[in-house]
């Protein structure tokens, strides 16, 4: 198969369209989508098959380089940043997930138009076995960010056994236009994401485009073909959460910037000093906080090089590791919330004013932080029970 990317070096490429993602971020909040032309340049870049199978068309790179990448993109624009996030990690996770007749029947025609969107866990999910496959009678699904992109979908849904008690989770992808999509995401922060609730109506899915999604986070992957490749030894949850703490690095690293720049045209009242940039309290505040993002970003990709590490040694992440590494992701997370705290406290009221940076900073940030798997006191809280000899609450890690 040929390969359909650029082989520029992803982070650069990133950087390169920062400015104009920046430029683009109103504009991107008022349609509730990723502009095409900002998709465009993110296919241009080889962005979102960053961790597919070269022999797919990808780049198969490391999560190193894509998390950097993913950094540097939410710099620019928190929501197009979530949205490579989660397109690219999906990339990952089918990669490893499914078999090698599911892969060829996804990227054997245009794999350059494949764009992933997907929610593993139903709010509803009414499905059934039927002879080669299953029939989804009615699914429905939250929060499906890139559904407004996307050509493929991925999926998940409990499987009960007599006693109603869950076995096994499935998880099937589908082509997009199977689904049905719902204009529903109208939020407080990340408009741009489309994460929008999907719902299926009698789909039916071929037994080669359903496999456990329990055993693949235990590593188990049906992708025998692709087990000669480091990458896809890397562990799959890990992977997963850290995409979802990855965009708020970005946007503490562009509210740091937001403030830097601002910092010399800003009068001081009632500080002593005739500028906001002369005064000892400023000084204090955007250290700690400089600090902080420094300390985060240290914690997510110490661990994208521990998932990484474990990958080309071609071993499965330890149970203890993985566990340790939700609460480094959640760690981090509440490092980010609390250095954004300190850089409000330095902003004065001016983030009130709609069409003010900081504003969406705020807004974009507390919607991504508010995310449950990203939970500081859940994620710590089960890494503090394995450090007392008990199991985790965590049912999936």
């Amino acid at each position: 198969m040929s390969q359909v990317l650029k082989q520029e070096n992803p982070v650069e490429y990133a950087k390169s369209l920062v400015t104009k993602l920046r430029e683009r971020a109103q504009e991107t909040e008022n349609i509730r989508r990723i502009p095409e032309e900002t998709i465009q340049e993110l296919k241009d870049g080889g962005i979102f098959t960053m961790l597919r199978p070269k022999r797919y068309g990808g780049q198969q790179l490391n999560l190193r380089t894509y998390s950097e990448t993913v950094v540097e993109i939410s710099r620019g624009c928190a929501s197009t940043g979530w949205i490579v996030a989660l397109c690219a990690i999906r990339e990952l996770m089918v990669a490893e997930s499914f078999s090698e007749k599911t892969h060829e029947e996804i990227f054997g025609q245009n794999p350059e138009d494949v764009l992933f969107a997907g929610v593993y866990e139903p709010r509803k999910c009414i499905v059934k076995k039927v002879d080669g496959g299953y029939l989804i009678e009615e699914g429905f699904w939250m929060f499906c960010s890139g559904s407004l992109h996307a050509t493929w979908g991925y999926f998940g849904f409990p499987i009960y056994n007599e006693k109603g008690e869950m076995v096994d989770q499935k998880l099937i992808t589908v082509p997009f236009k199977e689904l049905e999509i719902n204009d529903d995401w109208y939020t407080l922060g990340l408009r741009g994401t489309g994460s929008n609730s999907v719902k299926m109506t009698n789909v039916f899915v071929p037994d080669h485009r359903v496999t456990s999604f329990n055993e693949a986070l235990n590593g188990n992957f049906e992708s025998t073909h692709l087990r000669d490749i480091p990458l896809y030894h890397s562990a799959l949850f890990p992977g997963l959460i850290l995409s979802l703490g990855l965009p708020g690095l970005g946007v503490l690293k562009n509210a740091l910037d937001q403030f830097k720049e601002a910092l010399p045209y800003r009068k001081a009242v009632h500080m002593g000093v005739e500028y906001v940039k002369d005064a000892a309290s400023t000084h204090a505040l955007l250290a700690e906080a400089t600090l902080k993002v420094e300390t985060a970003e240290q914690y997510f990709y110490r661990l994208a090089d521990e998932i990484d590490r474990w990958a080309n040694e071609k071993k499965y992440m330890e149970r203890s590791a993985r566990v340790k590494a939700l609460a480094d992701i959640g760690y981090a997370n509440k490092l980010l919330k609390e250095a954004l705290d300190l850089l409000l406290s330095g902003s004065g009221s001016g983030f009130v004013y709609d069409g003010h940076p900081m504003q969406r900073i705020i807004r974009d940030f507390l919607t991504l932080h508010s995310h449950r798997s990203l939970s500081p006191i859940i994620t710590i809280e089960n890494y503090g029970r394995v450090l007392s000899g008990l199991e985790t609450n965590a049912l999936r890690f």
